[in-house]
């Protein structure tokens, strides 16, 4: 988790884009950005020093964010001056998705899969057969051209006033099959309280996962729980390795 430093380090920098602050939010969820804040209820603005070792995942949100508008946050504004790194985004009103059994919010977050878009060309994309070749002997299965998050933490989805979901948060954005989301998703909604056949069933209403070869599906099950392993007390939510091992016993018993 990035430790997050007082945005006013920063006000000058905002104001040649947003003019005076009149009212400034820090965001305390995500884990991946220095500056998260909320200025005049119309910029979302998130931002590393450029010598941070993750600074280039700043230009990465940059090159994707053209072709993800319809399911996130639109770029306004960039600003790369006096050792920052900030980019400003069109101020979505909303709250965190809730991924309890019993919260409405799912129904959204379906909707919201259903525009996922291909991956675009020119755009540098970590591969998935390569991102998780060093948890599965099998990796190759994950391979195809689809756009996949892969961060499903409930605080990088936005359930706005409208009724919509959004994805926040693209600093990771991954070529592989287009199962490769929903598949992430299960193993959230099991570490927060769903049973794993229950977790499946939500997943399965995005046809390409209620298709996607079982074989496949379960070396992918295997590497999440190889991965939050590895990962250990840097998961952004404790349950998340116990989770995917549990979907794993489901799917092999």
């Amino acid at each position: 988790m990035t430790e997050r430093l007082p945005w006013h380090q920063t006000q000058a920098l905002i104001e040649k884009h947003t003019g005076p602050v009149i009212t400034a939010r820090p965001v305390s969820e995500g884990f991946n950005s220095e500056i998260a804040v909320i200025i005049n209820d119309t910029t979302f603005v998130k931002g590393l020093r450029t010598d941070h070792p993750r600074a280039w995942t700043q230009e990465r949100e940059r090159r994707i964010n053209p072709h993800i508008q319809n399911v996130s946050a639109p770029l306004r504004w960039t600003e790369i001056t006096g050792g920052w790194d900030l980019n400003g985004f069109g101020f979505i009103d909303g709250r965190p998705a809730s991924y309890e059994p019993s919260s409405l919010d799912l129904e959204l977050i379906i909707a919201m899969m259903a525009h996922w878009p291909p991956a675009p060309d020119g755009v540098e994309l970590k591969r998935a057969e390569q991102r998780w070749s060093s948890y599965s002997d099998h990796s190759e299965m994950f391979a195809g051209d689809w756009l996949s998050h892969t961060d499903w933490s409930p605080t990088n989805i936005l359930i706005g006033s409208d009724k919509r979901a959004y994805m926040l948060d693209w600093a990771w954005p991954t070529r592989g099959a287009r199962w490769i989301d929903p598949a992430c998703w299960i193993v959230w909604l099991i570490a927060c309280g769903h049973h794993p056949a229950q977790a499946q069933t939500w997943a399965s209403n995005i046809p390409l996962f209620a298709a996607a070869p079982t074989d496949a599906v379960t070396a992918f099950a295997k590497a999440q729980v190889a991965m939050w392993e590895d990962i250990g007390d840097h998961a952004p939510h404790p349950g998340l390795a116990a989770a995917a091992t549990r979907w794993v016993k489901h799917r092999t018993a």
